[in-house]
């Protein structure tokens, strides 16, 4: 059935390739249809009880979204701490400018204290210290530094969370910031919520066009080594960019978002993808050189090397489907991009290959008035000699072949034991970018501005036992402030007591001093209680303990009945994804492996010859995760589906191995395994090398999660290659050995 498709692609090459350039042209439309996505909550499943509560905190409260403006004095020449009154009049003429935009709810800063305690703005620095000593130690730490020399604009924003506002939000405050007159060695730095997501979404935009031409760039060079010709090299690049294309466009049209797994596609296809054209290619001209004419070439390269594309590209889909099955968005978007990205270059491979490389040949006669040859696995290539005494060596000592496969595993499962996970956004941004100095700085000297939220739902809580409950479970909270890192709580029961000393029996009294109060829901149903401290800046392993302690808290408060409470904002989403990306590692890396094996084993039925196989899946996947734990990269929500990934591309090199060594083992070849490796391995090679070419583009990110996500893609390429040179020759030659008797030496 193969052998007649190839018959139909060589004859209707032409057509075929008229269909692909319609599909081309419309994919050129779809990637004007392409956006970015940034927010965390849509990383997510929307019916997730935390995600629905970080929704009520928004429309509720218009909490969970905030800027800081950090004002930090770096030159003394001409101000010397930012209680400078001209320090403190721009601040005032910043903050009246941002309060017209429809977006802002409010802004506080020391220059709101000097109004509301001067009735004007200050004209001297004795005047300022004379507010400030007005402010309980605490909340002058909060917002200003010991050392006067920086202090904060604490902004709260209620916006669509989308990435047309997102730009034109952050592009007005910045604006307004360049237009309030700092004097002269002052640095303001938008930061904060709003800051790092628009860094973050600056980079994916940068990252996908900077990793996808790296990635260009490598597999242009490793072709051009291979094939010696920048014309040869185009076929099996071409059919490659026309994958490549297509994929983005297909995204654009059907709505798929970039974010910061799908941003890598691009990238990612060119390394994945180009490996279909080079088996093709290399099949193609290693028939031509056999003699064979152009037509009957490409239908066998279609036809052997088919079957063994056929198994890789079902195989390696089977992995990026399994991803599908996760809970979180942005992995299901990424199986739909590569399972799609993978499925159009392998057809474009097939089809468009065979085609190109024929054209070729015809137009070089036309110009040239004679025949060329190419290849680059044939006999008398260094390379594949190489590969030959390789093969020799497997065949001689298969069981040393596996030892040492033994040895690196052994090693690779102490570095499992020692394998992370980090799931916090501003943790993927590299450090010496301002955004994050200054959440840095900030952290250090006010204390932290990360905000946590309890949210409590009653029927109505104004009720005084409420209200006693909530004043309970904050001071508890605020009584271990060594351990949780709050420095600072704001609540309803704080803004009862701030008006009588006291809470009071009488539901009416709380309700005459929470009839101002933006602490509470318009139909009193809903209230937060506010938590600042340093929580997303600390480790992986404090931010963990933190929340679940104020998990524990909840859990051992007492509240009257019928009263809800949960923890809720963007620093506990952060946890939930956390402890998300835990659980699907394992069940995803688990399915994806199960389906994969399957697959394999419905292929290819007999239990010896699927074991070879899918050998190089499963140490390739240990031994990268081995190495994630000995070099300290930890598990993010772009790695979670990595092993899933890795598995079925590993599989790819021990399916092209052991169908070549099956064709010539049926065909009575004595040397099987050598001529195998003499065939194949170059092949594997180029392709390996492409592949992780384009994955270790991904370095050139400036984002930290991508950049990871490059590297340990690419160490799975070559850890998943070489443990096929090793184990699955070794257990073909095992299996196959006695059954072959004896063979040629080395020297032959």
């Amino acid at each position: 059935m193969l052998r007649k498709i190839a018959e139909i692609i060589v004859v209707y090459r032409h057509a075929l390739a008229v269909i692909a350039m319609f599909l081309l042209v419309l994919s050129g439309y779809g990637l004007t249809q392409l956006r970015f996505e940034s927010d965390l909550s849509k990383q997510l499943p929307e019916d997730l009880e935390a995600v629905k509560d970080y929704f009520a905190l928004q429309n509720e409260f218009n909490a969970g979204s905030s800027a800081l403006i950090y004002v930090k004095i770096e030159s003394t020449k001409s101000v010397v701490d930012v209680r400078d009154p001209r320090v403190i009049e721009a601040i005032y003429n910043l903050e009246q400018r941002l309060k017209e935009r429809e977006y802002v709810t409010s802004t506080f800063s020391i220059a709101d204290l000097c109004v509301q305690i001067l009735g004007r703005l200050p004209r001297s620095i004795e005047e300022v210290n004379f507010v400030l000593n007005f402010l309980p130690p605490e909340a002058k730490n909060g917002l200003i530094s010991g050392d006067y020399s920086s202090t904060l604009v604490i902004v709260e924003i209620n916006r669509e969370r989308n990435q047309e506002t997102l730009i034109r939000v952050y592009n007005e405050i910045t604006s307004d910031i360049e237009k309030s007159n700092f004097p002269d060695g002052v640095k303001v730095i938008l930061t904060g919520d709003l800051g790092i997501t628009y860094r973050i979404l600056q980079m994916l935009q940068s990252d996908m066009n900077k990793t996808m031409a790296v990635a260009g760039a490598i597999v242009v060079f490793l072709l051009l080594y291979f094939y010696k010709s920048p014309v040869r090299m185009l076929i099996p690049l071409i059919p490659l960019i026309f994958g490549v294309v297509m994929t983005l466009g297909f995204m654009g049209l059907l709505g798929i978002p970039l974010d910061m797994a799908t941003s890598t596609v691009g990238a990612m296809i060119i390394g994945m993808g180009i490996d279909y054209g080079v088996h093709i290619t290399n099949r193609y001209y290693e028939e031509r050189s056999r003699g064979r004419p152009p037509e009957e070439a490409a239908e066998e390269a279609i036809t052997e090397t088919g079957k063994a594309l056929l198994g890789a590209a079902l195989t390696t889909i089977a992995g990026f489907l399994a991803l599908s099955i996760s809970i979180l968005p942005s992995l299901k978007r990424l199986s739909i991009t590569l399972t799609m990205g993978l499925g159009l270059a392998a057809i474009n491979a097939v089809i468009i290959t065979p085609a190109l490389a024929i054209l070729e040949e015809e137009i070089r006669s036309l110009l040239f008035k004679k025949e060329t040859r190419i290849s680059i696995s044939g006999s008398e290539s260094k390379l594949a000699g190489l590969f030959r005494r390789w093969g020799w060596r497997i065949k001689k000592f298969p069981i040393g072949a596996l030892i040492l496969a033994l040895i690196i595993s052994i090693i690779s499962l102490y570095g499992l034991s020692q394998v992370t996970t980090e799931v916090r956004l501003e943790k993927m941004i590299p450090r010496g970018i301002p955004e994050i100095e200054a959440l840095t700085d900030i952290r250090s000297e006010f204390g932290g501005q990360d905000e946590i939220y309890i949210l409590v739902r009653a029927d109505d809580v104004r009720d005084p036992e409420i209200v006693r409950a909530i004043l309970r479970f904050e001071r508890a909270v605020e009584a271990d402030s060594y351990y949780n890192n709050v420095f600072e709580s704001e609540s309803i029961a704080d803004e009862v007591i701030e008006k009588y000393g006291f809470i009071p029996n009488s539901k009416d009294l709380i309700k005459e001093a929470l009839k101002d109060s933006s602490l509470v829901s318009p139909d009193y149903s809903m209230t937060i209680i506010k938590f600042k401290g340093n929580f997303m800046g600390v480790t992986q392993e404090d931010f963990d303990r933190i929340m679940r302690y104020f998990e524990e808290e909840i859990e051992m408060s007492y509240f009257p009945a019928g009263t809800k409470v949960s923890l809720a904002g963007e620093a506990y989403l952060n946890y939930v994804l956390n402890n998300l990306v835990n659980s699907e590692l394992s069940r995803i890396s688990t399915i994806g492996t199960v389906i994969v094996v399957l697959v394999v084993f419905i292929l290819f039925r007999k239990p010896s010859v699927s074991i070879a196989m899918i050998m190089p899946m499963f140490l390739g996947a240990l031994w990268t995760i081995g190495y994630m734990g000995l070099t300290g990269i930890p598990f993010t929500q772009t790695l979670a589906g990595v092993v899933s990934m890795i598995v079925g591309l590993g599989v790819d090199y021990g399916m092209h191995i052991t169908h070549r060594f099956m064709e010539e083992f049926r065909e009575g070849n004595k040397t099987p395994i050598i001529t195998t490796m003499e065939s194949v391995g170059p092949s594997i090679l180029v392709g390996a090398l492409t592949t992780a070419g384009g994955f270790l583009a991904l370095l050139s990110a400036d984002l930290t999660a991508i950049h990871d996500f490059g590297k340990v893609l690419a160490v799975g390429i070559f850890a998943s290659m070489f443990s096929a040179y090793l184990v699955t020759p070794a257990i073909l030659q095992l299996e196959f050995g006695k059954k072959i008797g004896g063979g040629e030496s080395e020297k032959d």
